[in-house]
Formats: C-alpha cells, sequence, structure tokens
C-alpha cells in the first residue's frame, strides 16, 4: 500500500511541475497560449503525457526508496547517542523508539514538503548494527556517516 501511495504523489508531483513548466513557458511568450499550440498532437497529447508521466511515477519508488545495512558495533546503550548524533547533524530529528529500533524525521518542514513527507528513516537493530530503511539517497550517506563514527580504531 505504501507503494502506491509514494506512486500517487509522485505522479501529482510530476504532473503539477510539467504544468508549472508550461505555464512558465507560456508566459514568457516561448510557446503558444492554447494546448494545440504547445503541443504537436493537441489535447490528446494530454494522454500521452499523463502515461509517461505514470510510469516514471510507478518506477521511482522501487529505485528510489530500499534498505541498507550499517555496521555498527558496540552495545545499543553505548551507540544509541552517537547514532542520534549523526542523524541530528544531517537534519534529523528522532521521531519514535521501540525497544533498539529508531525512526528519524527530516527536522526542516521546507524539506519535508519538498520530500513530500516521505523523509521517514527507520533503524532496525541486526546483529551487527542496524538495517536501515528509507529514500536511498540518504541511506547511502548515513551509512557511511555511521560506519566512520563508529570504526573501531
Amino acid at each position: 500500500m505504501k507503494y502506491l501511495v509514494r506512486s500517487f504523489k509522485y505522479f501529482a508531483y510530476l504532473a503539477i511541475m510539467l504544468c508549472i513548466f508550461i505555464v512558465l513557458l507560456s508566459l514568457f511568450g516561448l510557446v503558444g497560449s492554447s494546448v494545440d499550440d504547445i503541443f504537436r498532437d493537441g489535447a490528446n497529447s494530454l494522454w500521452k503525457i499523463a502515461g509517461i508521466i505514470a510510469v516514471f511515477a510507478l518506477i521511482y519508488p522501487r529505485l528510489g526508496f530500499g534498505t541498507r545495512n550499517a555496521l555498527v558495533p558496540g552495545s545499543y546503550e553505548e551507540i544509541r547517542s552517537g547514532v542520534v548524533d549523526v542523524m541530528h547533524n544531517r537534519g534529523y530529528v528522532l521521531e519514535s523508539e521501540k525497544g533498539e529500533d529508531l525512526t528519524f524525521r527530516l527536522q526542516s518542514p521546507v524539506m519535508r514538503v519538498t520530500r513530500m513527507f516521505e523523509d521517514r528513516i527507520t533503524f532496525t537493530r541486526t546483529g551487527t548494527g542496524f538495517e536501515l530503511e528509507g529514500p536511498v539517497k540518504d541511506l547511502v550517506r548515513i551509512a557511511s556517516a555511521l560506519e566512520s563514527r563508529f570504526r573501531p580504531e
């Protein structure tokens, strides 16, 4: 279900961005002012464009969200404050803590809106550290930061 919600959000986001782009082009006089002037097939092009946007919206959540493992040695009590500190330095705030599992959200409301509120990163405790779940581009950076912070000398 989460996948479908993300797909719908990205469809709406891409459609809105395309509309804003076309309106700006029209306002600056770079394209015509009617749908028939802007697109080769006129209104029929809108269905094609919606289909292309739908394909991208269906693919992106599969590529943009995932899991990564971070090797973080030590007991939970020893590393908890360091993990929270690393996340705070990256602009995240602790949302919830259930046992040894942590959930973080972005602190900045502007950043949360630009990511369509899909900014949650979940830390699930494993035997060797944590399994991180969330936006892949953030997971790579966070896993690297955690591993360098807790790397044994």
